[in-house]
């Protein structure tokens, strides 16, 4: 018989909430976490908005607090999603055997802070006041912190999460852009099937609240300026959508196999049934405009499950406010069929890139617990789009929920969340 795969512990760090559960409730209830930036000084930037983790705390999740100066943010985020995730899994204080627990993570490109390079800059300036590279070698590093790079390398969340679980099985670490989560998880089951592991610590962080990467999203024509989004949010699927917002998140998964699971009595949100993964080849879109990568990314998820497009309840969208959700809306009615329920969270978080797919993978293993299908913010007239934008949260049985991630580039991922009986 295959090895199955179920969710035995959810960790969320989101603009919505430091919880799982309030993550959850905070999409049920159709609040968003978009709002005015704190982190910096934004000054006349035309971007005003992102969906920050206030009030975050990076040392009250860490055994070894310690640790804390070695963590850019990203790594912080993660490290706190895993350790709510492993408290509610019950893995937190370690497992009987550490060599069958393992890390697969999704990340990002970890954006370096600026005032820790401020100092190395300022003395390699040269007398025209320009940036000198020369100096910058012989004077400008000896006034860095000496293990500086080892707070930007995005495996550092695989790293860092490993020490903390003293999880010895296989370690990923997964950067693919905005299907980098979702990319982990799957990856993470896989090993589980394949019986390399019995647990895997799985997810992804990222956070694009910071100057240079909102530089970088706003001059590549994906950020919303729009002067209602921290109330409406971005508006995925809508015909007023104008962009999305950049976000920080982090989401981890405990992937157990089941008669482990069972075998300590742990608690089961919902079974991993299925995974898909494909890419269109793009530079700069989304979803290729024909949605090939998307179609063949939800074919493969679902055959992987043995399921047809009827068994799904819905999906968890990739829209984000971006002109591709359109592209979105034909692949998934190519492959579910016209008028198929959608439901998108990132109009309501902002985009968390690497983060986001997990966070999505972490709603589907709740809903399908609860019986509770989160609603859209700010869900409006599709115009003509052959999906069914689910715009008030619907309560009732659910049995299978897709979740979508896709990468600006053409990565994509699927993956089938069933209920577990």
């Amino acid at each position: 018989m295959p090895r199955r795969v179920v969710v035995s512990g959810i960790g969320v760090v989101s603009p919505l909430g430091q919880s799982a559960a309030g993550h959850f409730d905070a999409l049920a209830d159709l609040k968003c976490g978009i709002a005015p930036i704190t982190a910096f000084a934004v000054g006349e930037f035309p971007v005003k908005c992102a969906g920050e983790v206030r009030d975050f705390k990076g040392s009250k999740f860490l055994k070894n607090r310690k640790a804390i100066k070695m963590m850019a943010r990203d790594i912080q985020l993660s490290v706190a999603a895993a350790s709510l995730a492993a408290k509610d899994a019950g893995i937190y204080d370690g497992v009987k055997d550490p060599t069958r627990l393992g890390v697969s993570m999704g990340a990002g490109l970890i954006p370096t802070e600026l005032d820790e390079l401020g100092a190395g800059v300022a003395v390699s300036l040269d007398e025209a006041k320009r940036f000198d590279l020369r100096k910058f070698g012989r004077d400008g590093l000896a006034n860095l912190f000496p293990l500086w790079l080892l707070k930007y390398l995005p495996n550092m969340l695989n790293s860092h999460i490993a020490i903390e679980y003293d999880a010895q099985g296989p370690n990923n670490c997964i950067t693919a852009g905005s299907a980098s989560g979702l990319l982990a998880i799957g990856e993470a089951a896989r090993v589980i099937e394949r019986g390399d592991a019995d647990l895997m610590l799985a997810g992804a962080a990222e956070s694009k609240v910071h100057p240079l990467s909102l530089v970088r999203l706003y001059l590549a024509g994906k950020l919303s300026t729009a002067p209602d989004i921290a109330e409406k949010g971005t508006r995925p699927f809508a015909k007023g959508r104008s962009g999305l917002a950049a976000a920080e998140a982090a989401a981890v998964l405990v992937l157990e196999e089941l008669s482990h699971a069972r075998a300590r009595g742990a608690r089961v949100y919902a079974e991993f049934a299925g995974f898909g993964t494909s890419c269109g080849g793009q530079l700069t879109e989304d979803v290729s405009p024909d949605g090939r990568a998307a179609v063949e990314s939800m074919r493969a998820a679902l055959a992987d499950a043995k399921m047809g497009a009827g068994d799904i309840d819905a999906i968890m969208a990739n829209a984000s406010g971006l002109s591709e959700d359109e592209s979105e809306a034909l692949a998934i009615a190519r492959v579910m069929g016209a008028g198929k329920a959608v439901t998108a969270t990132r109009g309501a978080t902002g985009h968390s890139m690497s983060a986001s797919g997990a966070l999505d993978a972490a709603v589907c293993a709740m809903a399908l617990e609860k019986g509770v299908l989160p609603g859209t913010l700010g869900a409006e007239d599709p115009g003509g789009l052959p999906v069914t934008v689910v715009a008030q949260t619907r309560e009732g049985g659910l049995t299978a929920l897709l979740a979508n991630a896709f990468s600006f580039g053409g990565q994509t991922a699927s993956a089938v969340f069933r209920r577990y009986s």
